[in-house]
């Protein structure tokens, strides 16, 4: 359907009322793929709020929970595309595993509970980037905030580097 407005959902946050428009609107379409477009747009925006994304609606001001979003999709769509929506799927349960150091390399351990952290905040270099030490290994890494990943610090000389906290500084190896 609408690359654009695909896009919007996918960043912004802010519904627009274009986009709402547009989401409302494919409901007079007898098209599977128009139903399609709106739940994945739908579901994308559910997702988007289950990770704690704040957005609100332009046309009511409201900013979404995913209850209220629920309660919104509920009552503009059609019980098809909110039960699409949100349909309860089961999950297995996540594993999660801890880096430790051996010879010749890391192990993968099973980790006790999910809330073992990876990375160590070294410092804030701006508003979306920090530097990061990954916990196991010691290297540092850039953590962009706004989409949330995470890339090795390279010096100028192609090398990782790690944090040096005594002497504060980051150091070539």
């Amino acid at each position: 359907m609408n690359e654009e407005l695909f896009n919007e959902a996918t960043k912004s946050n802010v519904l627009t009322k274009k986009l709402i428009d547009q989401l409302l609107e494919s409901m007079t379409y007898s098209s599977i793929s128009f139903i399609n477009w709106t739940i994945e747009t739908l579901s994308l925006i559910k997702a988007r709020l289950q990770r704690g994304d704040r957005i609100t609606d332009e046309v009511s001001g409201e900013v979404y929970t995913l209850h209220s979003f629920q309660e919104f999709v509920e009552k503009h769509f059609s019980s098809y595309i909110a039960s699409q929506v949100f349909k309860e799927t089961s999950q297995p349960e996540k594993i999660y595993f801890s880096l430790k150091p051996c010879e010749g390399g890391y192990s993968l351990v099973a980790a006790d509970s999910d809330s073992n952290k990876t990375y160590a905040w070294i410092s804030s270099l701006s508003k979306r980037f920090s530097l990061v030490e990954m916990i196991a290994t010691g290297i540092v890494y850039v953590k962009d905030t706004r989409t949330d990943t995470y890339q090795p610090f390279i010096s100028s000389n192609g090398k990782y580097c790690r944090y040096d906290k005594g002497k504060g500084i980051l150091v070539e190896i």
